[in-house]
């Protein structure tokens, strides 16, 4: 963590966003840095524009990626007063091995004046490898196989508020798999190949989703309170390019609840369905990590399990270890499962615990730097992000 401190570079400006009344005055990396390198730089002098923007050469990482970041970046902004409008914002994650895996995602994340637009997105172009292992929750490691793949991703999506916190709206999606090569390193066939949908050296996916959207958050980035909720229902119909018939479901609540005492302390629920019908692509089935944020099932690898349905769960305790909120900690704990390829059924569970600190990367946001820690069946493994993880 301090290598990782030492060399990072980050430069902030932008209007405060709302955090607790504390009577010890609020600190993160910039204020340490200024300090460190002596630098006349006062919050006053970052607070001149309405953009926050923050900058870390390290990419959101875990033990089982192994990738290597040109940067993360992050941009926040109120589109209008931001006393009555949320706080946007943008990622931008370039990333590469320098081998198997590099790739561009942005994900869009806009409020527009007085909330009554929110636009969002996920755009992403990729050359990827993953492990597989099969489908359904008792898959064993031994069937493990390496897929090579090319994925470019267009997910569009607007919504307009109709009464109250709910909007709804349309959105656009675009799977595109490419360039798929199939090692089989556990033998042929091997499981990637028994699934047989989707598994040729391309396949194109198109279609239209209807969304719902509640969110009650002031600040997405870092909530501390408030109410999430995000229905979304895709269809791929036979009008547009599709190689297969199939549809998805996708439901994801979340809610915080901020703790009485004298430092921040937040409890985070939430909760996650999401179910594919008719012939999905296997690279486009639920898995572990594989989710809109890319967030689920701290304590396994990206993509260790996958199924037609998932369910989900996790909570997490969030508190400040300083009272200026320059260091806090988590304490967290998840289970996913999947439906059984033979009964449609979630015939097992998979927990996973753990626990994480966070360095204020920036209070503006109330940007955090974060590093996990987490502990599967079978499985331990780490994480490294920039912000929460829901």
């Amino acid at each position: 963590m301090l290598i990782m401190v030492a060399s990072y570079i980050a430069y902030s400006t932008g209007i405060p966003a709302q955090v607790q009344s504390v009577t010890v005055p609020k600190k993160d990396l910039v204020d340490v840095l200024i300090k460190c390198l002596r630098l006349r730089l006062q919050d006053s002098g970052r607070a001149k524009n309405n953009i926050i923007f923050s900058i870390i050469p390290v990419v959101p990482a875990t033990s089982g990626q192994k990738q290597v970041a040109v940067s993360a970046i992050n941009l926040a902004f109120y589109t209008s007063d931001p006393e009555t409008s949320r706080l946007s914002s943008i990622y931008f994650l370039p990333y590469t091995n320098f081998s198997s895996r590099s790739g561009i995602i942005i994900t869009p994340d806009v409020w527009l004046a007085h909330n009554r637009w929110n636009l969002n997105g996920d755009l992403r172009n990729t050359k990827s490898t993953i492990d597989t292992y099969g489908v359904g929750g008792n898959t064993p490691s031994s069937d493990k196989d390496l897929v090579d793949y090319r994925y470019t991703r267009i997910y569009l999506n607007a919504s307009y508020r109709l009464w109250g916190p709910l909007n709804a709206g349309m959105g656009y999606a675009l799977d595109y798999y490419h360039h798929v090569n199939d090692e089989a390193q556990s033998g042929y066939p091997s499981v990637f190949a028994v699934y047989e949908k989707g598994t040729g050296p391309m396949t194109t996916a198109m279609g239209l989703s209807f969304n719902f959207l509640i969110d009650q958050r002031k600040n997405s980035i870092n909530p501390s309170g408030g109410f999430y909720g995000a229905v979304t229902y895709r269809i791929n119909p036979p009008f547009l390019p599709n190689d297969l018939k199939w549809s998805n479901m996708y439901v994801d609540m979340r809610k915080y609840i901020s703790l009485t005492g004298s430092r921040r302390s937040i409890l985070a629920c939430r909760a996650l369905y999401w179910g594919t019908y008719g012939e999905t692509p296997y690279l486009n089935l639920p898995g572990t990590m594989l989710d809109a944020s890319g967030r689920t099932g701290r304590g396994y690898t990206y993509g260790r399990y996958r199924g037609k349905q998932m369910l989900y769960g996790e909570t997490e305790w969030r508190f400040d270890l300083s009272q200026n909120g320059l260091w806090s900690g988590v304490l967290f704990f998840n289970v996913q499962s999947y439906t059984n390829p033979h009964s449609s059924q979630f015939d097992y569970l998979l927990p996973a615990a753990g626990t994480g600190l966070r360095l204020k990367f920036n209070k503006r946001n109330d940007m955090n730097i974060t590093i996990d820690i987490g502990v599967g069946l079978n499985s331990i493994n780490w994480y490294l992000n920039l912000g929460e993880f829901f």
